[in-house]
């Protein structure tokens, strides 16, 4: 017979594994995106809708599964704020998918410049590097991986959005690009940063479940 605190562990690891697959959910709508905008081609609209639909479902799921558990009885004070803290990446990750489904609302936009292109496709790369490190971090606990995250690689992306917003107005003012195009173009750049901070808050989250939940899930009494 499983003891409360087997209990609580296994339903711990669940969600862990439902947060792992929300990440992989990110990397295949991100990638179906990017290489349609690489190419230049139609937007697989069916495949990036129905994951982003199965995200929103382990989203619910999480969610569910967490007030549930707060439900118990008797949970230490780090029990309760990692069963927070989970909640809160299932959140951030959705909002990844959200921000996806914004970027193709908006594309494609005719006469993009060809430096506006390279800077989307270097967005969709830099965000892509970012899941693939939460992933690893997640399943590896690996605190310094987690950090390099929100304290390197978003910062990659900060500086990318500077330079992607610099070239769109550059591109205006030389009456390169339309200026319904134009704003579309800043609007897209807006969701790439987005992006980029909602998986920085799930491993910064994640990081602080390791450091200073993770122990106590294992412990017989509160």
């Amino acid at each position: 017979m499983l003891t409360r605190t087997n209990f609580l562990d296994r339903e711990i690891n669940e969600l862990k594994e439902r947060l792992l697959l929300m990440v992989e959910l990110s990397y295949q709508m991100l990638q179906l995106s990017s290489e349609s905008i690489e190419k230049d081609s139609t937007f697989d609209k069916e495949s990036i809708l129905q994951a982003e639909k199965d995200m929103n479902a382990i989203n619910k799921m999480i969610q569910k599964k967490v007030l549930e558990l707060l439900s118990y009885e008797q949970l230490a004070i780090k029990q309760v704020k990692g069963l927070f803290l989970f909640s809160k990446m299932a959140k951030d990750l959705e909002r990844v998918g959200d921000h996806v489904i914004n970027i193709i609302v908006v594309a494609p936009i005719d006469s993009v410049p060809h430096l506006v292109i390279q800077s989307f496709s270097q967005f969709m790369k830099n965000i892509g590097q970012m899941l693939e490190s939460l992933k690893e971090g997640i399943k590896e606990e690996d605190c310094s991986r987690l950090k390099a995250i929100y304290e390197k690689e978003d910062e990659v992306v900060n500086r990318l959005n500077k330079k992607s917003f610099k070239r769109i107005t550059d591109s205006l003012r030389l009456e390169q690009l339309p200026a319904d195009s134009g704003g579309k173009l800043i609007l897209m750049s807006r969701f790439f940063e987005r992006m980029a901070d909602h998986v920085s808050n799930a491993a910064r989250d994640y990081r602080q479940y390791l450091l200073d939940c993770h122990s106590s899930i294992s412990r017989n009494s509160p």
